[in-house]
């Protein structure tokens, strides 16, 4: 750009997309600004429009002529890019593999594979059972005719782009498609999706939502400076009575002593602040996280439940030596006249509404909050009473329980405001508002530099704050909340509980400890994510140790007090087998996703296609009747687990999701209903934990099965990044965030799986960095 005495200042919208909010080209001599670094780019082949509309002056500016403000472009620079080489770290452990694998890497799509190559692979291997009124899936590969009838069915495109990745389709008892042609479909319908993205496709909007419990809890105590939590939070699953937990440290201390939520009454139950009694739980979505928008309303009811929670924070009997602002902002001036109260009330409101709003505060809203407080200290006469007073009016507001985005009229979609920016950082890392470092980088618009944002990302993982990764994501991520409920079968699986008093306690709630305290150390070292699937080392309690290791532990120990239900000194080991490590194979997981008599493998299979595939298998179909719960009657038949449900899966319709979920499940079979090896069922009938991932790879027994995945890491660096993209957004992916997904991907298996990479990846994504104006569309 030009810069000159009379130039403006503008905003610049690319293709429908703002790119920069304020471009300021005022200077007192004539000259050429800075490079303006408008980032990277995705265009679509033919014409793109640039649009500068003027937005106003610096103040120093004069007119042209007393006429208007000019603008000047010297020249503009585009250069074409290749995707960054990957280099390997010398300082970061590996996992076994870290390219991708061809099939599916970010640039597979071939846009010379046309349709008329593919349609007679189609017609070979797949119209014969996709065809007419009764097509498997309710597919019809028959109208498909030209290229176009896919673009304008592009889910189905997806599905079955999806159905050909994996290897899903065709059945394994059918001809299956040689893998030159299998690559060609493949390439095709990847070069369709990607055409379509590219013609026709926009951002997916973020639905307005209020806070979820959790959030509320966290952001009300770094508002007030809070000496800790609200309340109890049963969500908060590791409870440390001191803190472990310092990033910024870069590595995990040895030994961590922690309780959790039920290890012990007196973490449900533990005084906090009295009066102060929380709403309901919110619960997550289906394949998601309870942070998204369409889950997170507000009734009449609950919005009183608000106002009635904020007085009672405030004025609870233990609020002043509770929160620090007790000696600072709630306190009063010295011999102050009610004028001086007023104005120190004004001067003492403006930073804190700024920062309970994540935004700029008019002098408007100031000044209407302001006569609140004037009102209600002419009843009271107290200026701390009436500044908490306004301070609950405020915790009730929505401008503090709702996270929205102003929209804007000139362009459909537009880069967030520094604010903006600045709360969605805050909500991702923190589960909480902006600090006042963050907000003086949005203040000043600095947020908006890219080196400035990762700057500001790096320092928000550093510090303790970031542990609500670990608690709200990592523990909806892999549904350990499940393992509540868990209710292995008393009799059978004694071990599995201890008496305290008349209550019988699970030794599953110290199991659930183990895989956070390996999430936690992974984003404390920032080590790869692939050591969620194979790790060699742990975190174990002694007692958790001898649950693993010890044919059968606790045996000096009676049912009463048969292990510690209160606190736990967790250990940093190795790990001797591969047996264990990572998150697939431990107690809890393997517990959770079991039946009170025997092991379920489809439900671990379809945990394991969740979770670490993020590729959910669809609801069974009604009316399915339920095999034998008890594995003693399947065993009395003489057959096996596996053999029993291959005679129970005689519909078609259903072989081809067992096809995908069983493998996964049955991989896992060595492991028993509270997650012990074993080497054999009772009856002495030997165990098949053989398959093949995917329909591609094939694996025997557990270790394999990490094998494969570890061979193929993009696998589960593609769906842990759709998870964590997901939370970030509080919203489901959509087909149109496929283009960021992979953009992600790429720099994630570059850099190994590092978790820091993955954030800052997620931070600097386009969906991360913009909003729109659309309404969400009904969709799949």
């Amino acid at each position: 750009m030009t810069l000159a005495s009379d130039y403006g200042t503008f905003s610049l919208v690319l293709n429908d997309r703002e790119i920069r909010k304020e471009i300021d080209t005022y200077s007192s001599r004539v000259e050429i600004a800075p490079l303006l670094d408008l980032g990277e780019i995705m265009f679509a082949e033919g014409a793109q429009t640039l649009i500068f509309t003027l937005t106003g002056a610096n103040p120093q500016a004069k007119k042209f002529r007393d006429r208007g403000y000019l603008m000047g472009i010297d020249y503009l620079k585009l250069t074409a890019l290749e995707p960054p080489k990957p280099t390997p770290s010398e300082e970061q452990p590996q996992p076994k593999a870290t390219s991708l694998p061809p099939e599916r890497q970010p640039s597979a799509s071939d846009p010379k594979v046309g349709f008329a190559q593919v349609q007679p692979v189609i017609e070979e291997f797949c119209v014969r059972c996709h065809q007419g009124k009764n097509a498997e899936g309710d597919v019809d590969l028959r109208r498909f005719r030209t290229k176009q009838d896919y673009l304008d069915d592009i889910q189905l495109a997806r599905k079955l782009s999806d159905a050909l990745a994996y290897h899903e389709m065709p059945p394994a008892d059918e001809k299956q498609v040689p893998d030159a042609q299998h690559a060609q479909l493949l390439a095709f319908f990847e070069s369709t999706i990607d055409e379509y993205l590219r013609s026709s496709a926009s951002l997916e909007p973020t639905v307005m939502r209020r806070m979820n419990r959790y959030e509320y809890n966290n952001a009300v105590r770094d508002l007030l400076q809070l000496r800790g939590d609200l309340y109890p939070l049963p969500e908060k699953t590791i409870r440390a009575g001191s803190p472990y937990f310092n990033p910024k440290l870069g590595t995990m201390p040895p030994v961590v002593t922690v309780s959790n939520r039920a290890l012990g009454k007196n973490q449900i139950e533990r005084h906090l602040l009295s009066g102060v009694v929380p709403f309901a739980i919110d619960l997550p979505a289906e394949h998601g996280f309870n942070n998204q928008g369409e889950q997170l309303s507000v009734s009449p009811i609950l919005m009183e439940s608000f106002l009635k929670l904020a007085r009672s924070i405030v004025h609870a009997p233990e609020f002043d030596q509770y929160s620090q602002l007790s000696q600072t902002f709630f306190r009063p001036p010295a011999d102050a006249n009610p004028q001086q109260l007023t104005d120190t009330a004004r001067e003492r409101l403006a930073p804190f509404m700024e920062r309970a709003f994540r935004s700029p505060v008019s002098e408007e809203t100031l000044n209407r909050y302001l006569h609140y407080f004037e009102v209600d200290f002419a009843q009271t006469k107290s200026f701390t009473r009436s500044l908490k007073n306004l301070t609950s009016a405020i915790l009730a507001s929505p401008r503090f329980l709702y996270l929205n985005e102003e929209k804007s009229s000139t362009a459909k979609v537009q880069r967030i405001e520094s604010y903006e920016l600045a709360a969605r950082l805050a909500m991702f890392l923190w589960s909480s508002i902006p600090d006042d470092q963050l907000l003086e980088s949005a203040r000043t618009g600095k947020l908006q530099d890219p080196m400035e944002l990762q700057n500001q990302v790096t320092r928000m993982l550093e510090d303790p704050r970031s542990q609500s990764l670990s608690h709200n994501f990592a523990r909806q991520w892999l549904r350990l909340d499940q393992l509540i409920t868990a209710t292995p079968d008393f009799e059978r699986f004694e071990m599995y509980y201890a008496r305290i008093g008349c209550e019988q306690w699970k030794f599953g709630l110290q199991t659930m400890i183990e895989p956070l305290l390996l999430f936690e150390s992974i984003m404390v070292e920032d080590r790869s994510i692939m050591l969620l699937i194979d790790s060699n080392y742990t975190f174990r309690s002694d007692e958790l140790q001898s649950w693993y290791s010890e044919k059968q532990p606790f045996t000096k120990r009676e049912n009463r007090n048969r292990f510690n239900t209160f606190t736990q000194t967790f250990r940093r080991i190795p790990i001797k087998t591969r047996r264990e490590g990572g998150v697939i194979t431990s107690a809890a997981v393997l517990t959770m996703t079991s039946s009170p008599l025997r092991t379920n493998p489809i439900t671990r299979g379809a945990w394991v296609a969740t979770a670490i595939f993020n590729q959910p298998p669809p609801p069974p179909p009604d009316a399915i009747p339920e095999i034998e719960a008890d594995d003693r009657e399947i065993e009395a038949k003489g057959l096996t687990l596996r053999q029993r449900l291959t005679e129970h899966q005689a519909n078609r319709g259903c072989a081809s999701c067992h096809a995908k979920i069983d493998p996964l499940g049955f991989a896992l079979e060595n492991y028993d209903a509270i997650g012990r090896w074993r080497d054999s069922y009772r009856t002495g009938l030997p165990i098949d934990s053989g398959g093949k991932l995917f329909g591609k790879v094939r694996f025997d027994g557990v270790v394999e099965f990490k094998d494969a995945i570890l061979d193929h890491p993009d696998w589960f660096m593609r769906a842990f990044s759709e998870h964590l993209l997901a939370y970030a957004l509080g919203r489901e992916l959509t087909l149109t965030d496929k283009p960021a997904v992979d953009q992600i991907l790429h720099r994630v298996a570059s850099d190994h799986g590092q978790f820091s990479t993955v954030v800052h990846a997620i931070t600097e994504s386009y969906p991360f960095l913009h909003k729109t104006n659309q309404q969400r569309q009904p969709g799949p």
